[in-house]
């Protein structure tokens, strides 16, 4: 085989090469050979079948499959001898394809695009402001009335009570559309707290003003974005049969309220939710220092990227924004019905996958430099973790992405990128700065969006827990 390189050019190259007929032509009588030994063919004993006979039959894939293997070989010496690291699988095209003559040599050209060079900046002289929530009492007073607030108890009124705003109605209904009833329209002792926006907005409101006993149709407008897209739009009617109206009573904190939540007295309940506010707190301060960590890096590093990938991620990003289920916007809904992106948009989402795949070769780099590794360890408890989720299913889930190379690949690369994280905030300078609660989620929600090549954005709020304290 020789070969000789005809494209040098900034990350991409190009090779032609040869594999002579007398190498091919060998391959081919060596694995007709090895057949000849197993091979059955009417009217000869095994092992007797003239090779003239199977390259009549088989030839053709025989040939292929020589070939083949000829051209992974070769195709793997090349890359070995260069010291290459191509980002894709090569692409390969046979020139001749066309003259299958014995004696004539098989041309083939060889394309793809390697590594960017990447020289790591010194951490040393990244600096990282973290901002930190100073948790005041109030603030703790405030997440407890929360917590209070959502475990709210109800007492019965009298029958002549009528209903109002924030009241519990236990009922009956049925729903019909056009006199015809519908899947899911009908219940028995439901339970509906009105203004609690769980229920369909007209039906909650059409339940002010009902006592015990009362039968009363509401008509109700279903949402044009309602799930069941048979619904969307239609208007119904519900005959609700009203067996019982309960108030919200004022729950008081004491130690009694902390048993019925899990603790033990009220100040172990405090401790518990003082415990909960900073581990959440601090999880945010973690994505603000990761945030400005990539922001900081990506400004630092300067490199081609390999126009393949960003290709590839370019098309995932547009596949993703097609099959989106709740369109933000009409232009949105008439790009995923057209399949086509405007003009805007199209430009965003290479924008973002040029920055996606910049990062992503950064992190990656500094990962194979410090040869950062995810271990078994770790890969069984993140994957446990997660089969928690799944009540009842946990081993079909464990099972499922042990057996799954693709799905562990994906619940790998965040432990992978994180550990990455972790790595390089460990190495800048990270400058801290004490913020009230209202400054720092301020300063949470106002950071540009990461950049994570496999994580989302999330919006901060003060009201982050509803369950009982843990």
């Amino acid at each position: 085989m020789s070969y000789k390189e005809t494209l040098n050019k900034g990350l991409k190259r190009e090779f032609e090469f040869t594999i002579e007929s007398s190498i091919l032509n060998k391959g081919v009588e060596d694995k007709v050979s090895e057949l000849r030994k197993t091979i059955k063919m009417d009217g000869f004993r095994p092992g007797k079948v003239p090779n003239n006979i199977i390259i009549q039959k088989h030839g053709e894939a025989i040939n292929a499959e020589v070939l083949s293997q000829l051209i992974n070989q070769n195709v793997g010496k090349i890359i070995d001898e260069k010291k290459l690291r191509p980002v894709s699988q090569p692409k390969v095209n046979l020139k001749n394809e066309k003259d299958d003559k014995p004696d004539v040599d098989k041309l083939f050209t060889l394309s793809f695009e390697i590594f960017p060079e990447i020289k790591i900046a010194d951490f040393s002289k990244i600096e990282i402001k973290s901002k930190k929530v100073k948790l005041g009492k109030a603030e703790i007073d405030k997440r407890m009335d929360l917590i209070a607030s959502s475990n709210k108890t109800y007492k019965e009124q009298p029958d002549n009570y009528k209903s109002k705003n924030e009241d519990s109605v236990m009922l009956d209904y049925e729903g019909t559309i056009d006199g015809k009833n519908f899947d899911g329209g009908k219940a028995e002792n439901q339970t509906i707290v009105i203004g609690d926006n769980r229920y369909l907005k007209d039906l909650e409101e059409g339940l002010v003003g009902v006592k015990k006993g009362d039968v009363k149709k509401v008509k109700v407008k279903f949402p044009a974005d309602y799930s069941a897209k048979e619904l969307q739009n239609a208007d119904a009617v519900f005959e609700c049969n009203i067996k019982k109206i309960s108030s919200p009573q004022e729950t008081k904190v004491d130690d009694a309220f902390a048993k019925s939540v899990g603790a033990s007295d009220l100040k172990d309940l405090r401790a518990k939710i003082e415990e909960q506010m900073s581990n959440e707190y601090s999880d945010l301060t973690k994505n603000m220092n990761k945030r400005e960590l990539f922001e900081k890096l990506t400004a630092s590093h300067s490199f081609e990227l390999p126009e393949d990938l960003v290709e590839t991620e370019f098309k995932n990003l547009q596949e993703n924004y097609f099959n989106s289920q709740n369109p933000v916007s009409e232009e949105h809904k008439k790009e995923i019905k057209d399949r086509k992106l405007s003009i805007e948009n199209e430009k965003k989402l290479k924008k973002d996958a040029t920055e996606r795949i910049h990062l992503g070769l950064i992190l990656q780099e500094v990962g194979k430099v410090n040869e950062i590794t995810v271990t078994p360890e770790e890969m069984n408890k993140a994957l446990f973790d997660y089969a928690s989720n799944f009540k009842g299913q946990e081993q079909k889930v464990i099972d499922y992405y042990r057996n799954n190379k693709e799905a562990a690949m994906q619940l790998q690369a965040p432990l992978y990128e994180n550990k990455i994280v972790d790595f390089i905030l460990s190495k800048v300078k990270l400058k801290e700065e004490e913020q009230d609660l209202d400054s720092f989620i301020k300063s949470y929600n106002n950071v540009k969006e990461t950049k994570s090549p496999t994580k989302k954005k999330k919006t901060a709020k003060k009201k982050v827990a509803k369950k009982k304290a843990k």
